[in-house]
């Protein structure tokens, strides 16, 4: 807007003589165009004062003071910024009053007479919805251009202009020229603030836009960031069409491509989607559900997990006192009628929150479909399972067997220059599993491994298996000329009483110089002292050891032990920071309302949460992603090395 116009010269000198006649007391003729004072950047101590007072009369909603004070503002000092500052004020409080008009004068008055002022351009685009809410959509729609070309060094005008033209032409039906301006708008975003302004813009933008309109934006040839907002679209499409299979698909695969777009928050909501079936039963956020075995051969377990979240529930009641949950426990057994029945018990009669459990494979996979229907967070103790049932409001919240081998490896590789490996794995699930891992990472860090033998379950004799393993390593090594042992690194994912046999049979089978590689399994048991000099330089990756100097891990052993008498182990750990993420997440949401969506959505959000069993973050789909420890036998010590 070059020169202003003579409607607009007009209106300035009526409203110039109102407030010279009216506010300021000056004897100075209508007709007398105003001056253009030069703004003084500092506030007077009476300007400041009165400046706060209108605050405080506009936060308790007395706006007719709050405007008069700022016009006295305005009135005495008509020299300083403030002033400058006060005329928009008063524009906006007068819009947001549905006075658009009287709003046009103080902004009309406020361009005309300071036009150096520093916030002039966002009074330009406050003036530009003061239009459109006159009914003058036109006019502003013509000066938007003049005004983004005009604030190309003012990033929060252009963001703030392309969310508002956004809207503005979404409104009036013309969705192509408001996504040119949402599109616009992204390059010159700043702030986390001004790209969640302009996302939620895109998004009620495309809110009404049919598959042919999608399809019409599409040919537009996008950038890879805005088209994912029309996926995201064409996503909602097919739910309304019924089709809520291969949307979710469809919203899946969008969010584990996209993991760091704004939009990660509205596709999450959307893959959640509404439980109708949860709706009718009322939630307690004081209650947490806990689904671990109680009875049968797995009870000892579940002994230990709620000894974890019992010391977590009483620290947290004693940090905030006036945030105490109480435990919903319930039996979860191999039999699904019986967990089943559980966690619906949890939910329709007791109305519990989020869930923590359970700790079975099977348990799980009979929870993850309910979850989904009642839309309940459920953290459970157990490792995520390829093959299981999806659930997008299930977190596996334990060891992922695949990043301790993968944190091992390449330890081996990047520290130890080591390149060949085998493995020698007991013949059980957790063996077999744990191998087929081993294989599958060695190569992806460019090792290669020599072999890969099992032993039979609760053998003590393992020459048959270790000649084998020797065997196979030499017929996949090229020739030498030197008899050495065949591989640089040996992988026995076992229990430490196992090792502790395996370890003094090594040398006498021709298995010198090789380093031992383990699992968290090895931090359960004093591996030192079961293994001696043979697990000299042995390492193993654990998110938790009992022994961990740090004062963290320390003052948690030292208090576990006094309250129960014993050490704690990495399933108490586990489940004592499982309750604190959620005990954490559900007291950020105390100001805005807690309920179970954003419950989960601040959980899954969280970034370096500091836990006892390590530092947690999670992926855009609820993937937990924590750091693992490195622990090395060094002089017959355990150390740890990493991080």
């Amino acid at each position: 807007m070059k020169r202003i116009s003579r409607y607009a010269r007009i209106l300035l000198l009526v409203v110039t003589a109102a407030f010279l006649a009216g506010c300021f007391g000056s004897q100075q003729p209508a007709e007398q165009a105003p001056s253009r004072p030069s703004l003084t950047g500092t506030t007077p101590p009476d300007a400041e004062k009165m400046v706060q007072q209108a605050e405080q009369a506009r936060k308790s909603g007395n706006i007719p003071k709050a405007i008069s004070l700022w016009e006295k503002v305005i009135q005495k000092y008509p020299g300083h910024a403030v002033a400058a500052r006060g005329f928009s004020v008063v524009g906006n409080l007068y819009l947001a009053q549905g006075q658009p008009d009287r709003a046009l004068q103080y902004f009309d008055y406020l361009i005309y007479t300071y036009p150096n002022w520093d916030g002039i351009g966002q009074a330009r685009l406050d003036r530009l919805r003061a239009l459109a809410a006159a009914g003058k959509k036109k006019q502003a729609m013509k000066e938007a251009v003049p005004l983004w070309e005009t604030s190309t060094s003012q990033p929060g005008v252009q963001v703030g202009l392309a969310s508002f033209m956004a809207g503005l032409y979404g409104a009036e039906g013309d969705i192509e020229t408001g996504w040119d301006w949402a599109g616009s708008g992204f390059p010159a975003v700043s702030t986390p603030e001004q790209k969640k302004t302009l996302t939620r813009a895109t998004v009620d933008l495309l809110k009404n836009a049919d598959e042919g309109q999608v399809k019409k934006l599409y040919k537009k040839t996008p950038s890879d960031f805005m088209k994912v907002f029309l996926d995201f679209r064409m996503a909602q499409l097919e739910m309304q069409k019924g089709r809520q299979d291969p949307a979710r698909a469809r919203l899946k695969e969008l969010l584990a491509r996209n993991g760091t777009h704004p939009l990660v928050p509205e596709i999450q909501a959307a893959i959640r989607g509404t439980r109708p079936e949860g709706a009718e039963y009322a939630v307690n956020a004081d209650r947490i559900g806990v689904l671990i075995p109680l009875n049968g051969s797995f009870a000892r377990y579940g002994d230990m997990v709620l000894k974890g979240l019992t010391l977590a529930n009483s620290d947290w009641s004693e940090r905030y006192p006036g945030q105490q949950v109480s435990l919903v426990v319930k039996d979860a057994q191999a039999d699904a009628a019986v967990t089943t029945r559980s966690f619906e018990e949890m939910v329709k009669k007791d109305g519990v929150l989020a869930v923590i459990g359970p700790l079975g494979a099977q348990a799980a996979k009979e929870v993850a479909p309910l979850a989904d229907r009642y839309g309940v967070p459920v953290l459970t103790m157990t490792q995520k399972d390829d093959e299981g049932a999806a659930s997008s409001f299930v977190i596996h919240i334990f060891l992922d067997s695949r990043e301790i081998v993968r944190s091992v490896v390449k330890h081996c590789r990047d520290k130890l220059g080591h390149t060949r490996f085998a493995a020698l794995y007991p013949d059980d699930r957790y063996g077999q599993k744990l191998a087929k891992i081993f294989s599958e990472v060695v190569p992806e860090l460019g090792g290669q491994v020599m072999a890969s033998v099992s032993y039979k379950e609760k053998t003590t004799d393992f020459k048959e298996s270790l000649q084998k393993l020797i065997t196979i390593a030499k017929k996949n090594q090229p020739p030498t000329g030197v008899e050495t042992t065949p591989f640089d690194a040996l992988f026995i994912p076992d229990q430490v009483q196992s090792v502790s046999l395996i370890a003094p049979q090594l040398p006498y089978n021709n298995v010198v110089g090789a380093t031992l590689l383990g699992t968290n399994l090895w931090s359960e048991a004093p591996l030192v002292q079961a293994g001696g000099v043979y697990i000299e330089h042995a390492l193993f990756a654990t998110a938790y050891y009992p022994e961990n100097p740090s004062s963290r891990a320390k003052d948690f052993r030292e208090r576990f032990q006094e309250k129960f008498g014993a050490p704690p182990s990495y399933l108490e750990a586990q489940a004592y920071d499982a309750l604190m993420l959620v005990l954490q997440a559900r007291s950020a949401l105390r100001s805005t309302g807690i309920d179970r969506a954003s419950l989960l959505q601040t959980i899954i959000t969280a970034k370096g949460f500091e836990g006892i069993a390590g530092k947690y973050s999670f992926s855009p789909m609820g993937g937990l992603e924590r750091n693992y420890l490195l622990l090395q036998v060094q002089d017959g010590k355990l150390v740890q090395i990493a991080p």
